[in-house]
């Protein structure tokens, strides 16, 4: 050890990198084949890019001004969209931020923080930041909570517990009376949506009689501005106001703002493009329904867990990629046969059908 690693936060020096997905010319050069030639359906990400409109938002910025701390015109915006008062709304860089703003805000070190694996890594990773005690309950059979496991998981230590809804990867909702029994233990229960606007299914009726509820949600999927890191918590405004106070003056630049007051404006090409990517996996999963070998779990997101059963998904997924199409692997020996696949265009899903009949 270094004297200069000798001087870190022995916790913090010890933290594997995170690894996301890899950007195109990386895909094409393991592949071999150019980047505009990579179909990407390994990250969630919108395929038909950002709508022109909210391109062209971003043409005319003035980039020499900083951003309003206090996001007033964002979370009005915000409030309009989810019918929620501007005072119980926080945008974040992405998701992520928000999910980190919570371990900095409840979570002391060795407390815990739960989740229920299957799911995102970034609660975990974000845990591990935090130097918590990260208590993964595993799902069920049905990728459905373990609702006992999980009471019997927390106790005085036990600070959140994150659960998304759809979950990623498996694609199934959160029950109402799971989230129920949950919140009344009286524990910090952030459920994740990014995936509203595919699933339309929410928990945020709920914000009225829970005050340890946070609702989390993305403008990365369903907008397609994913490279800009916008997401939104919806919650108490006794939270809400805590969160302001500690997050990053100027978190949200101004791009990410303009892009999301565009996304708003023009929601609703926005969300027709939404349904698309649920039609192209429903598509997908009729498709899949004609092939041997291989299968899927019921999905509200965009995106479906598909288990091999003749092949390993190893090399489902390598024969996927010479074929130049990239999905999602794990490296959870629950998930060893599966892959997750991204919806993409109908031309995309063509080319992934042709592919995946000639690998199962």
């Amino acid at each position: 050890m270094s004297q200069l690693e000798k001087l870190m936060r022995p916790h913090m020096a010890k933290i594997a990198t995170y690894h996301g997905v890899d950007p195109s010319a990386e895909l094409a050069r393991q592949a071999g084949i150019k980047p505009e030639d990579v179909i990407r359906l390994n990250a969630n990400e919108n395929p038909y890019g950002a709508y022109d409109k909210v391109s062209e938002a971003l043409a005319t910025l003035d980039l020499h001004l900083y951003p309003d701390t206090q996001q007033r015109i964002l979370r009005a915006a915000l409030s309009e969209y989810t019918g929620q008062p501007a005072e119980r709304i926080i945008a974040g860089a992405g998701g992520d931020e928000i999910i980190d703003l919570l371990m900095r805000l409840f979570v002391e070190p060795g407390q815990k923080v739960i989740d229920c694996e299957p799911t995102f890594g970034m609660y975990a990773f974000s845990a591990r930041l935090a130097d918590a005690e990260i208590v993964s309950v595993p799902r069920n059979e049905t990728w459905d909570i373990d609702i006992p496991e999980m009471l019997e998981a927390i106790d005085d230590q036990a600070r959140i517990v994150f659960l998304a809804s759809p979950n990623n990867p498996t694609g199934n909702l959160l029950t109402e009376s799971d989230a129920r029994a949950l919140l009344e233990t009286g524990i910090v229960v952030c459920v994740d949506e990014t995936y509203y606007e595919f699933a339309q299914s929410s928990l945020s009726h709920l914000l009225e009689e829970y005050e340890n509820l946070v609702i989390l949600r993305s403008f990365s999927k369903w907008a397609g501005i994913a490279g800009l890191r916008v997401g939104y918590a919806i919650a108490s405004e006794v939270l809400i106001g805590h969160l302001m106070d500690i997050k990053q003056p100027y978190n949200i630049n101004i791009a990410g703002e303009a892009a999301v007051l565009a996304a708003l404006k023009h929601r609703c090409e926005l969300l027709r493009r939404a349904a698309s990517l649920v039609e192209q996996r429903v598509r997908l999963e009729a498709l899949i329904d004609s092939l041997d070998g291989i299968s899927y779990y019921p999905s509200k997101g965009n995106f479906l867990l598909c288990r091999f059963e003749r092949h390993t998904a190893e090399e489902a997924y390598f024969g996927l990629a010479k074929n130049g199409i990239f999905v999602r692997r794990f490296p959870q020996s629950v998930l060893k046969d599966s892959l997750r696949i991204s919806a993409g265009t109908r031309e995309q899903t063509d080319r992934l059908i042709g592919a995946l009949r000639s690998i199962v």
